[in-house]
């Protein structure tokens, strides 16, 4: 398929040549290997260093495999639809293993781009899965899985492109633009997830229930969602809108945070560049009334009655917009259409549901608690992954 361009393609794992077509979603073959990769990381003294890895890890045990499974119950005689190209967004490391297993899960070969920068987490991955390509049970996995890195090439993404059924494009909006440029074949398909943004929706009378230590767990799965990516995962929140009176509460939220934020994010110089720059841009470009609050530097806090989408550039490594509502009705105001996630605490998913169904909403694909952002499921902005990327042979 690549010998045109197999001398500007850096192979990391498997073979340019697919032996073998597709084959059916959630075949015993590729739940042995996920499970195999959740063995290694969890018994990895390097995976502990890193969440994200843990959690996939954690995501591709067997068990949670066949829970997904049971929800394709009502799938019968369904198959993949071939070869899908994959490619994974440059901000998020683990990205491009989610999408690798959804492939797979759907019955299809992969080829996967990795991301550009160099993740630990990419190489740490990368590294499980070439002991794992030694085992002799896993072969067949192996004959599936293309992992690729390459610069940025309108040639080479061009000329896979022109080979495959399905393509997934989780690189934003201009990334997606610029391969639907790309000449495809009649029937591919394409999974797009453009730019998004996301918020968390906490109720500070609501936290009066909690304790020292409920309020400090609150405050680590907040940490969790926001700063393990620097927000730049789409489904990370850059915004909190507070329901509620208790101001109190907010501060004693804002205090677990800050203990937690000093104990174990370390902000690089480049980073601090960048939030620098940030911060002073948006500061002078911003039209409309606002305060900020620097009472520590890794805890940046912008209060303000209005945002734009340009303004969401300025939220990142540890900056948050504060928005009061006096009810949940006002949210409205400040969805779009590129509203992704909302993570809660101190409301109620059908109280959330309710509002976006009475309020004929284009935005909003997850609603899901506080400290489950970055839980990547095959339905992710409101696409069913698995079933797009499989086809039904009827009878």
């Amino acid at each position: 398929m690549l010998a045109k361009i197999k001398k500007e393609i850096k192979v990391i794992i498997g073979n340019y040549d697919f032996k073998e077509g597709p084959f059916e979603i959630f075949s015993e073959d590729v739940i042995f290997f996920l499970n195999e990769i959740s063995k290694y990381i969890m018994t990895n003294i390097e995976c502990k260093k890193f969440p994200d890895l843990i959690s996939f890890g954690f995501w591709c045990r067997n068990s949670n495999i066949r829970s997904l499974f049971n929800n394709y119950n009502f799938f019968k005689d369904r198959v993949g639809r071939g070869t899908v190209l994959h490619i994974a967004p440059s901000n998020v490391p683990t990205n491009f293993a989610y999408s690798m297993v959804f492939g797979l899960l759907s019955g299809n070969n992969n080829i996967i781009r990795l991301p550009s920068k160099n993740f630990f987490q990419v190489k740490i991955l990368c590294k499980i899965l070439k002991k794992l390509s030694k085992k002799r049970k896993l072969k067949k996995i192996f004959n599936k899985l293309l992992l690729i890195k390459y610069e940025n090439s309108d040639t080479i993404s061009s000329e896979i492109s022109k080979n495959v059924e399905a393509r997934i494009i989780w690189g934003g909006d201009k990334t997606i633009n610029k391969f639907k440029t790309f000449t495809t074949k009649p029937r591919c398909i394409d999974l797009t997830f453009a730019d998004r943004y996301s918020i968390s929706i906490l109720d500070s009378d609501k936290l009066n229930k909690l304790n020292d230590n409920q309020m400090l767990n609150l405050a680590q799965k907040f940490f969790n969602d926001t700063y393990t990516m620097d927000q730049f995962g789409c489904s990370s929140p850059n915004i909190i809108f507070w329901l509620g009176k208790k101001k109190e509460n907010k501060n004693f939220f804002w205090t677990k945070l800050k203990k937690i934020v000093n104990q174990k994010y370390d902000l690089d110089l480049s980073g601090a560049n960048k939030k620098i720059s940030n911060l002073m841009n948006f500061s002078l470009n911003k039209k409309e009334e606002f305060k900020i609050d620097i009472d520590d530097f890794n805890l940046v806090k912008l209060k303000s009655k209005r945002f734009t989408l340009d303004d969401l550039n300025s939220v990142n490594f540890g900056t948050f917009f504060e928005i009061d509502l006096k009810n949940i009705d006002q949210l409205k105001d400040y969805v779009s259409e590129k509203l992704q996630t909302i993570t809660y605490h101190g409301t109620k998913f059908d109280v959330l549901k309710k509002f976006i169904i009475k309020n004929k909403l284009k935005g909003i694909d997850r609603i899901v608690p506080v400290g489950r952002a970055f839980d990547l499921t095959p339905e992710w902005d409101g696409v069913d992954i698995i079933a797009t990327l499989s086809r039904t042979i009827a009878k």
